[in-house]
Formats: structure tokens, sequence, C-alpha cells
């Protein structure tokens, strides 16, 4: 049984991860940040797993069907269910970039608070050490 793409949106909404501020004023505050950032991150990456396990159900049970004998041989049965297929899955596709859109912000957000915080090495090397 997979879950309503609708039921994993509201899970993501309900992080409260849009509009979230991430102008520390002080290393005390940014390391407050960079905790919440990194567990938000964590909940996404959870939510993700699931949903792409999901979505490799539902591509599993349209792969069986395809391999059904009254349908291997019928091109139009084949396309027929293959569009179902991507009807069902496209949904479910679109929360998959809104996770990944909000885990890439949330990234870079996370690499500023450590530069911030002094956590991370901010130096750019050139690239020709040695030479």
């Amino acid at each position: 049984m997979v879950i309503d793409p609708r039921i994993y949106k509201e899970q993501v909404e309900e992080l409260g991860v849009e509009g979230l501020e991430i102008n520390p004023s002080n290393r005390e505050e940014a390391l407050e940040l960079l905790g919440e950032v990194e567990g938000y991150i964590k909940n996404l990456k959870r939510i993700r797993y699931n949903l792409h396990m999901d979505m490799r159900i539902i591509r599993r049970q349209y792969l069986e069907r395809m391999r059904a004998p009254e349908v291997k041989g019928d091109l139009r049965k084949r396309k027929s269910i293959l569009d179902e297929r991507d009807d069902i899955l496209g949904p479910y596709e679109g929360v998959d970039r809104i996770i990944d859109a909000l885990l890439e912000e949330l990234d870079e957000s996370a690499q500023f608070l450590r530069e911030y915080t002094g956590l991370e090495d901010t130096s750019v090397s050139s690239g020709i050490e040695g030479w």
C-alpha cells in the first residue's frame, strides 16, 4: 500500500522549512540555527526515502502488468499502461522536486552557518598546491 503524494506534501509543509530566516547575529545563534537546519535536512531525507520507496512500488506494479501475456504483444495496451503509470507517478515526482529544492537551499544554508561559526574552513585553494 502506497501513501498518497498529498500526504508527503503535507509532511513537508508541516516541517515549516519555507520562510526559515537564516540571519544569525552571533555564533551561538548560528550554532542553534545549524542544528535546526540539520534536523530539517534529516527529516526531508527521511520523507524523500519513503516517497522513493512508494514510487518504486508503483513502478514495480506497472512492470508486472506489462509482463502479463495479454499485454506483451499489444502496443496499444502497453502504451495505455505506461501513460497510466506516468499519470500516477506525476504527483510523486512533483513532491520529489519540491524536496530536492528545499534540500539544496538547506544545504547551502548549513554551509553558510558552518562557515559563520568557524566549523568549516572558508579559505579557497587555488588548486595548484605543490607547484
